[in-house]
């Protein structure tokens, strides 16, 4: 979606510059034609930015199905980042920021240990095939470290 982002992002501007100079046009020589066009533009600039946030939210937001959320925690990266989120109903989803990568079903064995197992339809994150994390504190630590190594905890209703 980051491509789609960045058209929309330069259509945007581009629609921006062009109605800077049709007002400017308008208010140089009066022409209705500038004015026109210049409404023409915003309403394409405008028009873009809504269709984006209304695709992210529809197609690529996390818990679409409004779960009540059990426990959040995340990694931020230079490049994306990790995203962990627990429902009560047992279920998971990890990705970026921005999208699900994976979903499936967790285990909590006694208090702090958690077994994340994705469904097997869903696509992966990077061989993500199952891990363990251990709660230590506001950090879910993963073990063995398999690459996603540690996350904070931002809401933990696990107590």
């Amino acid at each position: 979606m980051e491509i789609a982002s960045l058209v929309v992002i330069l259509i945007v501007a581009v629609c921006i510059i062009l109605t800077m100079f049709f007002l400017l046009g308008y208010l140089i020589k009066r022409n209705k034609a500038g004015l026109r066009n210049a409404a023409i533009s915003f309403a394409i600039a405008a028009l873009s930015i809504g269709i984006l946030i209304s695709v992210e939210e529809i197609f690529f937001s996390f818990n679409r199905a409004n779960k009540e959320e059990l426990l959040v925690a995340s990694r931020e990266a230079p490049i994306g980042g990790i995203l962990l989120k627990l429902y009560t109903d047992s279920t998971f989803e990890i990705g970026g920021f921005r999208e699900v990568t994976s979903t499936g079903v967790y285990k909590l064995k006694s208090d702090t240990l958690l077994s994340i197992i994705p469904n097997k339809e869903q696509k992966q994150v990077e061989g993500f095939t199952q891990t363990t994390f251990i709660i230590r504190g506001n950090y879910l630590e993963e073990v063995p470290n398999k690459g996603i190594n540690f996350l904070e905890i931002h809401l933990n209703k696990l107590k």
